[in-house]
């Protein structure tokens, strides 16, 4: 009981400093930079707020040798997802919150394609080589490492140019209706 005490202690500690030095210190960057904020929550932020689930999990996987970094990956996310969506709309004066659809909707695509890249990825289960008859472990090969990455990377290029692709989709769905109504028109002028 003692040691849980203290490793909920030493989390304790290490949350204030990154709440309150951190995450400033990214807001400077991304100002000095002139980082827009999709980018910067994209690519910064999202690194600071990682960083205690990659440390964790790079000292399971080269100190403890367990799984437990899968299991704090996937289970964070459960309650970023979940949790503090819902605790920023309990904290909002208004009990709501107002969101851009299409902003909204690249990220429910983009963390659909995560789970899907992760899933694909996960999908290969088997025993040790050196033991035939032992549990089964999941092995992600390097392949599979480098399109994980590239999803990210893909995420990134879509956030740093998504006003261009807004326009671009906005552009064409306009001359797609630019077509339907000229041959709504000619259909209505050979009646």
């Amino acid at each position: 009981m003692a040691r849980k005490m203290k490793r909920l202690m030493c989390k304790c500690h290490l949350i204030s400093p990154l709440d309150f030095r951190l995450v400033p210190a990214l807001n400077v960057i991304a100002n000095l930079y002139n980082i827009p904020p999709d980018i910067a929550g994209a690519t910064l932020m999202a690194a600071g707020a990682s960083s205690p689930e990659l440390f964790s999990s790079i000292i399971a996987l080269f100190v403890t040798h367990s799984s437990l970094g899968l299991g704090t990956v996937v289970g964070s996310e459960i309650f970023n997802q979940l949790i503090i969506c819902a605790g920023s709309v309990f904290a909002s004066k208004t009990g709501k919150l107002n969101l851009d659809k299409i902003v909204l909707t690249r990220e429910v695509g983009f963390y659909a394609l995560a789970i899907v890249l992760l899933y694909f990825c996960l999908r290969d289960v088997r025993p040790l080589d050196t033991d035939p008859d032992g549990p089964n472990h999941i092995y992600i090969s390097f392949y599979q490492a480098t399109m994980l990455f590239s999803g990210y990377i893909l995420y990134v290029l879509v956030c740093s140019n998504f006003d261009a692709i807004v326009a671009c989709m906005s552009a064409a769905k306009k001359t797609v209706g630019d077509r339907k109504s000229t041959r709504l028109n000619s259909s209505h002028a050979n009646i």
